[in-house]
């Protein structure tokens, strides 16, 4: 399965997200101190008049304006901490105060000197410094991990489906050409049967042949030129059958020698076939926890046709989650008064025999298909 999901993929999926995360919340962070800040430069002073005609103190317009502003943020909620500072050149706070002075009453000011006191500090000049952070397992920093992290998963998932889907692929292509030299293997089989059945009837065509001759000789009293004639060409008609039965010979070697070699892929097509046996019951013991597989049951399921191992994988799955639930066509009870087991039919033409056992679990005997049954039976009578 890993050679068709790439190294690279991988490790882009694992550390990508890591990289984004960190993007985000930085980029976030940049966007919402943009914007508060440009709210705060139309919001900060507001109307100047009443600054200016001394009824009220810049401190408390703008820590008026800010508490109202910071209190109708939304964003703290979501993980988004948002701190102002407001100060002038020459260093002194504006916002927020070192402690809470009561409101004087400006009616006992003069407001000539409030308004002087609020031309002067806004004269100076007014430095206003807006710190946004986002804070870490917040709502909003873990619902771009979160998004960030099931991403990369959907990429990993559509690799995964593609790797399974050309492992079919491959097992699909690998059966047909175990099937076609098969198939080559029993024609060459009736093909040598055909040639040694022509070279026995040459044999005895050229016995018979030289039985005639024999008989010809001894009736060649009256013409010995006419005999001579004959004998050559019965002569020329056996070396004619001797070069046929030399060629036949020859095919028939030829054809023991494909036989040989197909012996021999077929032998290295059993390996192959045993190794998928084995990944086969790796992956069923690691996926059904509740269901356990005679080694025939898994030979069985490798035997199927594709169409075939998907039925049959849905119905061991339906025994993995509850026995009791799958359809059974009937009971089979073994010699010597075994424990019954029960037959379950998929895809038609497909057979599965399994037993109950403790604890609500299915122990899978066999897989095969009607062609197999007999064969199954046989082995569920030794279970």
């Amino acid at each position: 399965m890993m050679r068709y999901l790439p190294f690279k993929i991988l490790i882009l999926c694992v550390l990508m997200p890591l990289f984004v995360y960190v993007f985000s919340i930085q980029l976030l962070e940049k966007t919402v101190h943009a914007r508060y800040e440009k709210i705060l430069a139309a919001t900060l002073i507001g109307d100047t008049r009443p600054l200016f005609d001394g009824s009220v103190r810049l401190k408390d317009v703008i820590r008026e304006n800010l508490n109202g502003f910071l209190d109708g943020l939304k964003w703290p909620g979501w993980g988004v901490r948002v701190s102002v500072t407001v100060k002038t050149r020459d260093g002194t706070y504006l916002y927020p105060n070192a402690y809470e002075d009561p409101k004087p009453d400006l009616s006992t000011l003069d407001s000539i000197a409030v308004a002087r006191e609020n031309f002067r500090l806004m004269e100076d000049g007014l430095i206003k410094t807006v710190d946004v952070k986002i804070e870490h397992n917040t709502l909003i920093s873990n619902t771009i991990l979160f998004s960030c992290a099931f991403v990369s998963l959907m990429v990993l998932l559509i690799f995964h489906r593609r790797g399974m889907r050309m492992i079919h692929e491959e097992e699909f292509n690998r059966q047909e050409f175990i099937d076609d030299l098969s198939n080559q293997r029993q024609a060459g089989l009736v093909r040598l049967e055909r040639l040694e059945d022509e070279r026995v009837s040459l044999a005895s065509e050229i016995e018979s042949m030289k039985a005639e001759l024999e008989r010809e000789r001894h009736k060649a009293s009256a013409t010995e030129n006419e005999m001579i004639d004959e004998m050559l060409a019965f002569e020329e008609k056996i070396s004619e059958n001797l070069a046929r039965q030399d060629h036949q010979l020859q095919e028939i070697n030829a054809l023991k020698e494909k036989i040989k070699q197909l012996e021999k892929e077929s032998e290295v097509k059993s390996r192959q076939l045993l190794k998928s046996a084995d990944a086969t019951k790796k992956r069923f013991a690691t996926l059904y926890k509740n269901t356990t597989f005679h080694d025939k049951a898994i030979e069985g399921f490798v035997d199927l046709t594709e169409e075939m191992k998907i039925k049959a994988e849905e119905l061991v799955h339906q025994l993995n989650d509850d026995p009791d639930r799958v359809q059974i066509k009937r009971k089979v009870f073994g010699k010597k008064n075994r424990e019954a087991a029960f037959e379950v039919i998929f895809s038609y033409k497909g057979r599965l025999y399994f037993r109950k056992i403790s604890g609500n679990r299915a122990e899978v005997l066999a897989i095969g298909t009607k062609l197999t049954q007999n064969k199954d039976l046989v082995y569920l009578d030794k279970c």
